[in-house]
């Protein structure tokens, strides 16, 4: 059986919009508690909707973010696979795309290349899966207890985190766009695109006064990248 038609099965879609429904379910929730304790607290109704239209303005350019990143998964993995596990489950597409592209290699196959096959699709569908136990297990048990652990780890002094989370992130973005520039060809031309859209949108932001054009900056850029590298490589290629 091709992989492709167990990535697209009914099934995975019906899985997908099962997580979505809880997620709907939660923000819900989460969004009339909030509104109750506000009212609760002496705010206006007029004071309360004005935070509530806020809040979704806001959403808007990290939900387009996710879209705009989310064609790479697509691309790789099919649609079904992406709404299963973006729709509302993981939610980190960079970080899925890296763990499949490592799954994939492990396999001796390429995530979305010519040899990738059934064995390939199910060792990225493990991988990707067994990683997010992890963090789930962590955010179910532990998040109650991070504020003190940070402060106990900084020990008052919150900057060396930020410094650190800084640099991780750098190396991770490093490592890839890298791995990707000693390729050549299209895949060097994506990636030198990409930077320099991203940083034309984070100066752009500052030039034009709107700095939430920074949060479309990254998705902006890395769909700007590919399409830019997409024609220097040749639409057949």
């Amino acid at each position: 059986m091709d992989w492709q038609q167990i990535a697209n099965g009914s099934w995975i879609w019906i899985c997908g919009a099962v997580l979505a429904a809880i997620a709907l379910y939660q923000c819900t929730s989460f969004a009339l508690l909030a509104v109750k304790l506000l009212r609760r607290y002496g705010l206006e109704k007029r004071e309360v909707m004005g935070m509530l239209r806020g809040a979704a303005i806001t959403s808007v350019g990290p939900i387009l973010v996710e879209l705009f990143v989310m064609v790479a998964l697509v691309v790789a993995l099919s649609p079904g696979i992406a709404w299963q596990r973006e729709g509302a489950a993981v939610g980190s597409v960079i970080t899925e795309l890296i763990q499949a592209t490592n799954a994939a290699a492990g396999a001796g196959q390429e995530l979305g290349g010519d040899n990738f096959d059934l064995i390939g699709f199910a060792n990225v569908i493990f991988v990707m899966n067994i990683s997010c136990i992890g963090w789930m297990l962590a955010a179910g048990f532990f998040t109650r207890y991070l504020g003190r652990a940070r402060q106990k780890i900084a020990g008052g002094d919150d900057r060396w985190l930020i410094v650190l989370s800084v640099c991780a992130t750098l190396g991770i973005f490093g490592f890839w766009a890298s791995t990707n520039l000693v390729k050549g060809g299209g895949a060097l031309v994506a990636v030198v695109a990409g930077a320099i859209l991203a940083a034309f949108f984070f100066k752009l932001a500052d030039r034009i006064g709107k700095p939430r054009l920074k949060e479309w900056a990254l998705g902006l850029a890395m769909f700007g990248g590919m399409f830019i590298g997409k024609l220097s490589a040749g639409w057949g290629g």
